[in-house]
Formats: structure tokens, C-alpha cells, sequence
């Protein structure tokens, strides 16, 4: 699935550029396959491979932070970096953000925890560095969490992976929103919390991470999702019930500010999260949803992979949801279909790939 999603990457945006992008997506696919086969063999072989971690990590997130002051922000034709500084100039204008276009005309969707995590972003002028500090924050979590040899191989594939620079060199937050989640989850698993024992905190913690963009609260659903259905329905009621009035206070400022923009607004971020699918789109994943996790039973080995296929077949059944709707079985390539979406998977898809041999 990683060489997959990034090999689509390849072909979608190389063909604006060459002729070849077939060509170089394939090679791409067959040099990787071939990296990760040796890595998976070599890495715990290597003595000291923290020291590598860090080596590799600075010049890494060194290069990020060079490729976006290359570009010209206003240049780029994606807009999620200007739904965040938009919102937040507007907001400390004493405008109301959500009324805030982007510098390509149309509206943000982020909701409000994740765009006041970006005030610190924002006062130091480039909202899009967020993805290089939780990028950072990943790769030392990983080495924390899974050791130096784990986190050498993640490092690794992290720096071959079209798809994530991409999203660095556009200043999108998408990826940064799920490598936050991923980043949270680790430590949970790390430290072996369980929903049972933290029911109060837990559900705050959902309750804020709905508010940043609502399908980031899948890996903590996938997580958490069968020790749930097992509890009773007054414990149910109680974590759904803290979860969702932690969301509504985010909300709640900004209704008292303006509430008919919120709800109302043919753009607001409600509408903008959840038109890329549809009822039966939804119907179809949560059935896949909740028969997998009884399956899966809260296996621990089976959680990265699950996760990462959840998130990916969300992106897949809205879209092949919309081509037959539309009958636009030619136009994945086309402005259509933001591809973008199924970088969602990716940081799962690296866990699940790096867990090599101590």
C-alpha cells in the first residue's frame, strides 16, 4: 500500500511534467520494493542506529524547511495552507474565521482545535512548518516506542516517499493531522492505557481530536473500537457523552459568534469534510468498520494495518462511490479526485513496514 500510494502520486502529478511518468512511476515501485526488502534484512544489523535516526532526521526536516521557503506559497494551487493562516488573521482581526476565504478563493475546513494549534505556526509566518515539527515529533516517538532499528527503516521510508513531500512542498496539514494521531496512539499503546481505566480522559481526547478534522479519530477508534463494545451501555453512554460535549465546547465560541455562518454556510466545515462521500459510501465503510473490528478482537499486531486500511478504504469507496454516480471512471487524475486523501494511510503503512528484528 505504500508503493502503491505513492507510485499514484508519481503517475497523477508526473504528468504534468513528462511524458515518462509511467515509466518513472514503475521504476520508482521496483527501486522501493528493493530498498524496503533490504532494509527489512539489514537494519537491526546496524550498530548505533539511533545516531543514524538523528543524522538522517535533521537532514531531512533541514531540506523541508528549504523546499518551502523555495516556493512561493501564493503560488501553489492548493489552498489548505491559506484555510489555516486565513482563518486565524481573520480571527485575530476580530473577523469571523470561518467567513475567511483562501488565497485560491474557497473556504477551510479544519475545525477549531486544529486551527489554534497553529497560532505558534502562524506568528512566526508559515502555518505549513506544523508539518515539520510533528514530522520530527514521529520519527523521535517511533524511536521511543519501537526502538533505533524501527525508526531508522521509518526515517528511511519517510524520505522515499513522493506522497509526503508533496504534501511538504504544498504546506498541507492533512498528513500532519494523522501523524499527530499516529504520534498519540503510539504513546497509548506504549504505555499500555486502557479505555476501561481512562474512560474520562480518553473521550476528552477524542472529543479534541473531532475537532481538528473528523476522520482523524479513527485510529483511535480502531484503537479502542472492541474494548468499547464490550463495555456496558451506561459506560458507552458516559464516553459518548464526554466525547461529544468536549467537541461542542470547541464549537461553542464560534456559534456564540456567529452560528448561521457555521451551520448555514453552503461552505462550512461540516459540509466541506463530508461531501467527498456519500450515505451508502458511509453505510458500506462502517459495516467494513465494525465487522473488522470484531474480527480482529483488539489484536495489537493486526491494529497498524487495519488502521491504515480503514483510512485508505474511506478515501476509495467515496471515490468509486462518486465515478459511478457521475460515471467518471477516466477522471482519477483529473481535479476531481484529490488524491491527497489517501496519504491518510501512509504513517500506518510505515509502522507496519518497519517492524524489524532488535
Amino acid at each position: 500500500m505504500f508503493v502503491l500510494i505513492n507510485m499514484l502520486f508519481i503517475d497523477k502529478y508526473g504528468a504534468r511534467v513528462t511524458e515518462w511518468h509511467a515509466i518513472v512511476s514503475g521504476t520508482y515501485a521496483l527501486c522501493t520494493i528493493g530498498a524496503l526488502w533490504i532494509l527489512k534484512h539489514l537494519t537491526h544489523k546496524i550498530s548505533h542506529p539511533g545516531r543514524w535516526v538523528a543524522c538522517i532526521a535533521i537532514l531531512m526536516l533541514g531540506a523541508a524547511v528549504g523546499l518551502q521557503y523555495a516556493i512561493d506559497p501564493m503560488s501553489i494551487q492548493v489552498d489548505r495552507w491559506s484555510a489555516i493562516h486565513n482563518f486565524l488573521h481573520g480571527m485575530l482581526q476580530g473577523e469571523y474565521p470561518y467567513g475567511q476565504q483562501t488565497h485560491l478563493g474557497g473556504y477551510g475546513s479544519p475545525l477549531p482545535v486544529w486551527q489554534i494549534l497553529h497560532l505558534p505556526f502562524y506568528a512566526i509566518g508559515n502555518v505549513g512548518l506544523s508539518i515539520i515539527v510533528v514530522l520530527g515529533l514521529l520519527i523521535y516517538t517511533l524511536y521511543r516506542t519501537r526502538g533505533g532499528a524501527s525508526a531508522l527503516m521509518a526515517t528511511v521510508m519517510l524520505i522515499i516517499s513522493p506522497a509526503l513531500w508533496y504534501e511538504i512542498a504544498v504546506r498541507s496539514d492533512l498528513i500532519t493531522n494523522i501523524m499527530l494521531v499516529t504520534i498519540i496512539v503510539e504513546w497509548l499503546v506504549y504505555h499500555r492505557i486502557k479505555l476501561s481505566e481512562r474512560i474520562v480522559w480518553i473521550a476528552i481526547l477524542a472529543g479534541l481530536l473531532l475537532s481538528t478534522r473528523l476522520v482523524v479519530v479513527i485510529p483511535l477508534a480502531v484503537l479502542y473500537g472492541y474494548e468499547f463494545l464490550k463495555m456496558g451501555w451506561k459506560r458507552q453512554v458516559l464516553f459518548m457523552g464526554i466525547c461529544l460535549v468536549t467537541f461542542a465546547l470547541t464549537i461553542l465560541p464560534f456559534i456564540f459568534w456567529e452560528g448561521s455562518t457555521l451551520f448555514f454556510f453552503e461552505y462550512n466545515p461540516f459540509v466541506l469534510q463530508t461531501r467527498q462521500g456519500s450515505s451508502l459510501a458511509l453505510t458500506i465503510w462502517l459495516t467494513l468498520a465494525i465487522c473488522l473490528t470484531l474480527y480482529l478482537k483488539g489484536q495489537e499486531n493486526s491494529r497498524t494495518i487495519a488502521t491504515g486500511g480503514l483510512l485508505t478504504a474511506l478515501v476509495v469507496i467515496a471515490f468509486v462511490g462518486k465515478m459511478w454516480t457521475d460515471n467518471a471512471w477516466n477522471e482519477l487524475y483529473t481535479s476531481t479526485f484529490d488524491i491527497t486523501y489517501l496519504s491518510l494511510g501512509l504513517p500506518f503503512y510505515v509502522i507496519e513496514a518497519m517492524s524489524v528484528k532488535r
